[in-house]
């Protein structure tokens, strides 16, 4: 599959640590056989996105781009058992953005007047644009094959190219739900980590929109303005929530009751989460446990096409990044547990 370097076998066998007695994902996992086949039993795969582009691009915090390696090893590392069985998931490897990645790096959108800074945005934006074009084309790939991509790392830049993935797949655009204390909803401005829903809405992709937690501190006019102007797009924020006004189960049916009943993605941005480290770390958030349990009460609600884990950047602290790791691998499982679930 081009632009996907694929997981081998081999690469399971390295990060599995084998234990007596025990069973662990990464003994049970699969991966994609050179022609693309799926392993009997596979229904969810799971996909990286090593990248931080998006995230320069909005002026933020690099980083994001450390999440899969992060992930990987801890989720391998978990209990194969009667809760979730690791031969539901194919591991299929990470979008090769190793070239994107290189061209970035010789551009410092913090160096020189307004005018120097203001071209190499323009120039990671044009970057951006080719990393949605290369996820787009993996996930409309794996959705291709049966498979519900659970999409680890980068910025949120990426929801733009699962989106628009799952919509080609499924030739009709789709629903999300989005954990996240910011919309990303700004303008139409170059490709970044800001404005993946305003885009995917724009062009089609994106048919109901609701955001679970948006911060009224954050929320610039102009987003709320959007929101006002088209009704298939909600907030739920964050201090409505704080006020008592909701509880996780009412925040997450909120959400789900916007959004509907049909084909959705669901993103879960990890800078929700209180002093987590994200590209855009929060003072004040969901703590991880209410998070999860956003994550484990909307995964079993949503006919899921794709799951999203944004923004986390494990180098950035001040939690060590194992502990980022076994976060975003808890994550992952509560949404396989809602994917497998008996329809």
């Amino acid at each position: 599959m081009r632009h996907l370097r694929q997981t081998t076998p081999d690469d399971l066998r390295a990060l599995t640590a084998v234990r007596p007695g025990e069973v662990r994902i990464g003994e049970r996992a699969g991966t994609l056989d050179e022609g693309g086949q799926v392993p009997a039993g596979a229904r969810i795969a799971l996909l990286g996105v090593p990248e931080d582009i998006g995230v320069r691009a909005n002026g933020g915090r690099p980083g994001a781009r450390g999440m899969w390696k992060a992930l990987l090893p801890r989720l391998l590392n978990m209990q194969s058992n009667a809760f979730v069985d690791g031969a539901a998931f194919v591991v299929a490897g990470r979008v090769d953005v190793r070239d994107l990645r290189g061209r970035a790096a010789a551009i410092d959108e913090t160096a020189g007047g307004p005018v120097a800074r203001a071209q190499a945005l323009r120039e990671l934006r044009a970057l951006v644009a080719e990393v949605d074009a290369r996820v787009a084309s993996v996930v409309a790939n794996l959705r291709g094959m049966g498979l519900v991509p659970v999409v680890v790392g980068g910025g949120h830049n990426n929801a733009y190219g699962i989106l628009t993935g799952c919509a080609r797949a499924a030739g009709a655009p789709l629903g999300c739900v989005n954990v996240d204390l910011h919309a990303d909803l700004r303008p139409q401005e170059g490709r970044h980590s800001g404005n993946p829903f305003t885009y995917a809405r724009a062009e089609g992709h994106l048919a109901r929109y609701a955001v679970a937690g948006m911060s009224e501190r954050y929320a610039t006019q102009a987003i709320l303005d959007a929101l006002a102007a088209d009704p298939a797009l909600r907030a739920f924020t964050f201090e409505g929530f704080l006020a008592g006004g909701m509880d996780v189960v009412s925040l997450a049916d909120a959400a789900l009751a916007h959004v509907g009943t049909g084909p959705a993605t669901l993103e879960l941005d990890l800078d929700a989460v209180a002093g987590a480290p994200a590209s855009a770390a929060a003072a004040s958030g969901f703590t991880p446990s209410q998070f999860r349990a956003l994550a484990l009460r909307l995964a079993a609600r949503m006919d899921l096409h794709a799951v999203h884990l944004a923004e986390g950047a494990p180098d950035l602290g001040p939690w060590p990044p194992e502990i980022l790791g076994k976060l975003g691998a808890e994550l992952v499982l509560d949404v396989a547990g809602g994917i497998l679930r008996p329809r």
